[in-house]
């Protein structure tokens, strides 16, 4: 069994098992997963533990936002990167890349709107620093742009 399986039947346990008090154990997992999650080839394998691990850091988030601000953000912080890391791959299929680019969008609002509902003043630094960040690395990526046929995506219909 490679590590990707073991580390995908762990998580799946997790899921069937969880309770309140097994935060840790899910942030374990979460910060441990094995580096095939990442790329640069999709398979089903691939594909159900990037989402399951995608999904474990939002749990962590929504457990952690009230209590431990700080966590909960540096958990979103950790999604946006891991997911940054796969699309700056160049040996990353296109496919993957877009899944996480879109993953990549919706983080950027989340982490937004949580930095918004902060009251301490150094979040809206923050949630301006990460404006920034995250325009200059689509913008860097051409994301939503139109494809070029050397792209693998044609343009029409022939």
């Amino acid at each position: 069994m490679s590590q990707l399986d073991t580390w995908v039947e762990q998580i799946g346990f997790w899921y069937q098992h969880r309770k309140h008090d097994q935060g840790s154990n899910l942030e374990s997992l979460i910060l441990s997963p094995p580096e095939q999650i990442w790329g640069p080839l999709i398979s089903d394998q691939q594909s159900k533990a990037i989402a399951c691990w995608l999904d474990g850091c939002l749990r962590i988030f929504n457990h952690a936002r009230y209590d431990a601000p700080d966590k909960a953000y540096q958990f979103l912080q950790l999604a946006y990167s891991k997911l940054q890391n796969v699309v700056s791959n160049p040996a990353s299929e296109l496919e993957l890349k877009d899944w996480c680019m879109k993953r990549m969008q919706h983080l950027t609002v989340l982490s937004l709107e949580f930095c918004n509902q902060q009251s301490h003043c150094s979040w809206q630094k923050e949630s301006h620093q990460l404006i920034d960040a995250h325009v200059q690395f689509m913008a860097a990526h051409a994301w939503n742009e139109p494809r070029n046929d050397d792209q693998g995506f044609p343009l029409w219909k022939h």
